[in-house]
């Protein structure tokens, strides 16, 4: 990774998207939005994407989704906003 000290928030995000490295990870993170803007199930996903204060892990926030807004999609989606935004 290019972090000095990545997170394990951001370390588990860069893995799930099966990417090489950070810059790896921004770009398939950035079309993994790009595509959750077209379907209805991950949209409902991204109304949770705010910062939360705490760093949490992926399966964390995916955890505060509701099951019904949940896809095959959705760990993927949060892992992209990680990568690209922090929590």
């Amino acid at each position: 990774m290019e972090v000095e000290h990545p997170s394990l928030a951001l370390s588990e995000a860069v893995q799930i998207l099966g990417a090489r490295n950070l810059a790896d990870a921004r770009r398939l993170a950035r079309i993994e939005l790009w595509l959750a803007r077209q379907c209805p199930v991950c949209r409902l996903t991204l109304r949770h994407a705010r910062p939360l204060g705490a760093e949490l892990r992926v399966r964390e926030v995916l955890a505060l989704v509701s099951p019904w807004e949940r896809d095959d999609h959705s760990l993927r989606l949060v892992a992209a906003w990680i990568v690209l935004h922090g929590w």
